[in-house]
């Protein structure tokens, strides 16, 4: 069937609010007979799942969703899905984790003041003679609305290039960093049909600049951070969790449905 990936609205958003996010555990308990237990985690059965109602969407964005549960044949084929709570970044607080692409020349140095007090950024140094960039591929369509920001901080005012890249195209611009601290934010949609994505920083010779709060979003414009470790909010193999969706008309080119998806933890 291919690389299915659940829909974006033509909202450039994954979901409306309110939603309903639920994350399952389970705990393996052994009683011994002397009353003693033995408690592990079951990591094969953890859940999360979602709960989305949508109300007011067009025609088009029902034939979206409609198309997508066809082609998964409801419930019995995975999909990726974006988490549109999450950060999709993985090691968002570890700028020198396998995660991140970056040349040798390009240093990280973790423990740096951060712009809410504490010493969770990061400073990145480019010690070569050309530009160097910091990257991250993901595997999701090019052809989504993004939204990239980060904080940053430098001694001196300088200049970085902030870029979405995919198989096919990219675009990018050039901000200013200063001396405070800023929230830099670089959003938009690629005429890309491909089904990675890459978003990333360049920084010039000798240019050196503190980093705090990378994040990725399927939306368009930021939300409050959210600090990732060893995985982001991509999940690669989600299903659908209902076996029909149901479309209520609420208007003329007006539909409600609620949707629920559930992945692996």
């Amino acid at each position: 069937m291919g690389n299915l990936y659940y829909p974006q609205l033509t909202s450039g958003a994954l979901a409306q609010y309110p939603l309903r996010k639920t994350t399952i555990t389970r705990t393996i308990r052994n009683v011994l007979p002397d009353g003693n237990m033995i408690l592990l985690p079951d990591a094969g059965a953890g859940r999360t799942i979602w709960q989305l109602e949508y109300s007011n969407l067009s025609l088009t964005d029902v034939q979206y969703l409609q198309t997508h549960f066809t082609a998964c044949n409801g419930p019995l084929t995975a999909f990726t899905f974006i988490d549109p709570t999450g950060n999709m970044l993985v090691s968002s607080t570890d700028l020198s984790a396998a995660a991140w692409q970056k040349s040798s020349l390009l240093q990280v140095q973790s423990g740096t003041s951060d712009p809410f007090g504490g010493t969770a950024a990061q400073t990145v140094t480019n010690y070569g003679q050309d530009i160097q960039e910091l990257t991250q591929l993901l595997n999701v369509p090019a052809n989504y609305q993004y939204c990239f920001s980060f904080y940053a901080s430098a001694i001196e005012q300088t200049n970085v290039e902030v870029f979405r890249r995919g198989p096919n195209s990219q675009q990018s611009t050039q901000m200013t960093v200063y001396s405070g601290w800023n929230r830099l934010v670089f959003g938009g949609r690629l005429n890309d049909s491909g089904s990675t994505l890459t978003v990333g920083i360049s920084l010039g010779a000798g240019t050196q600049v503190k980093i705090f709060g990378v994040q990725l979003e399927a939306q368009i414009s930021p939300s409050r951070y959210q600090p990732t470790n060893r995985t982001g909010g991509v999940y690669t193999n989600a299903h659908w969790a209902i076996e029909q969706l149901q479309i209520t008309a609420e208007d003329i080119n007006s539909y409600a449905t609620t949707v629920i998806v559930e992945a692996a933890v």
